[in-house]
């Protein structure tokens, strides 16, 4: 069949075009800008036209002339318009609006749609058992570390992933037919296409209420979504992990127990003390799979963590910088705990991108809270995603709100402003710790601020 992907350079869309190519589809896809998911696409010889934009200026794709600040070029025009004519079903992502000019030239030929989750679906029934990983926090990483547990036990999993492991970059793994290892996404009720095997849910906390609208229905979701799995783990059955420290690196030091039964100590190569409720996770769906006590601990030991968690990065100005995902004040708390302990002593300016209008919204309270503690709070531009200013808070009025509680937050609109800012700290004792689920981490590698 011929598939084309809207969105298709998104971390889990990205992973899915290799997989339908591998499965032996033709696979073509657009996306608004080029990022690491296209680049591993092109690596992996799939086609993407890279717009800049969206298409809404070309009306019903009638080829005029191009208006005022639309980017596309002609030839990009007519392509995409060729691809989506030749293909047998269109795939969207969740930020693909319906009003999308490419989504109304395919409704227009009577193209079949498909949302991101129903492919996840479709493709993991090619696998004999599922194991999908859930919650509003720790998925990525936890389903990561079952991969690399399965992957050291020698059982050949296949792994699609919603970020990028930082030993090799890659967002998926292409194995063998018995276990698929996903992550399962709850936005737009994506993960309700998966029959999970083994089905873990790390935690449920308010989030996406731009979708679920209340936080009781994404909890009804996310009991449908163990309610269609065959075992569960939704808790930490008992175990537990103790003598938390950091090594002088900085790298996570901890003992997993079972009531007075020591289960094993880890000396683990990433920070963050939540990764112990990841570990618990992920020890618990091994032992399930009949897996020994010393494979799993070189799994975990050996897992080198996923791209933009607590990630230290390389800078010429700064000797401590960390990115972190963190875009959920619940997650954010955490991040900024773990870097005030990590790094006892140093200034900690935090830089924090919202990510989406509505989120900034919906959790306002929570965002106040946390930010009302922070020593140095700098709010950069929003990065809107799927959404439109009107539909919530942006970052701007995130900043004025949080001043009127902390005199030292600020916004910048841009990176030249706040690298201006920046430099007014000292290189070697301040840490910059950037949060936040947008594009910043990229703009800091495009300006040559970080390697």
């Amino acid at each position: 069949m011929k598939f084309f992907m809207l969105g298709i350079g998104g971390v889990s869309m990205s992973a899915l075009a290799v997989m339908l190519k591998e499965l032996g589809h033709e696979v073509v896809g657009s996306d608004e800008r080029f990022g690491k998911g296209v680049e591993i696409l092109q690596e992996e010889g799939i086609e993407v036209f890279v717009t800049g934009q969206d298409f809404s200026g070309w009306q019903n794709y009638g080829g005029g002339e191009k208006r005022e600040g639309e980017r596309p070029c002609k030839e990009v025009f007519f392509q995409i318009k060729k691809s989506i004519a030749d293909c047998d079903i269109v795939v969207r992502s969740a930020a693909i609006k319906e009003d999308d000019a490419q989504i109304v030239l395919a409704k227009k030929l009577g193209k079949k749609i498909r949302q991101r989750g129903w492919l996840l679906g479709q493709i993991s029934e090619n696998y004999e058992k599922v194991i999908a990983v859930a919650g509003s926090h720790g998925k990525t990483t936890t389903t990561a570390m079952i991969y690399e547990i399965l992957k050291m036990a020698g059982k050949n999993p296949t792994l699609h992933l919603g970020g990028y492991r930082a030993d090799d970059g890659k967002n998926f793994e292409i194995g063998g037919t018995e276990f698929f290892v996903t992550e399962a996404c709850e936005y737009h009720n994506n993960f309700l296409y998966l029959k999970p095997y083994i089905a873990v849910v790390t935690n449920v906390e308010k989030e996406h209420m731009d979708f679920f609208r209340t936080f009781e229905n994404e909890k009804r979701s996310f009991e449908k979504f163990k309610q269609g799995s065959r075992f569960v783990f939704d808790n930490f059955g008992g175990i537990k992990a103790k003598n938390i420290r950091h090594d002088s690196q900085g790298r996570l030091k901890f003992t997993l127990t079972c009531g007075d039964k020591i289960l094993m100590h880890l000396h683990m190569r990433i920070c963050e003390e939540v990764n112990t409720q990841n570990c618990i996770y992920a020890y618990l769906v091994a032992k399930k799979l009949g897996i020994a006590d010393c494979i799993i601990k070189q799994g975990l030991q050996n897992f080198a963590g996923v791209g933009t968690r607590f990630e230290k990065m390389k800078c010429a100005h700064f000797e401590h910088v960390v990115c972190d995902y963190a875009h959920h004040p619940t997650e954010i708390s955490k991040a900024i705990a773990s870097a005030q302990k990590i790094f006892k002593g140093k200034t900690l300016v935090t830089i924090f991108q919202p990510h989406t209008f509505s989120r900034t919204q919906s959790l306002l309270p929570q965002f106040l809270e946390v930010f009302e503690k922070v020593e140095h709070p700098l709010l950069f531009k929003t990065y809107s995603a799927r959404e439109k200013e009107s539909e919530g808070l942006s970052a701007t009025q995130l900043a004025e709100i949080l001043q009127k509680r902390n005199k030292n937050a600020k916004y910048f609109e841009n990176f030249a402003s706040l690298k201006g800012f920046l430099e007014n700290f000292s290189s070697s004792n301040t840490i910059l710790l950037f949060l936040g689920a947008g594009d910043l981490p990229q703009i800091l590698k495009a300006e040559g601020f970080v390697e």
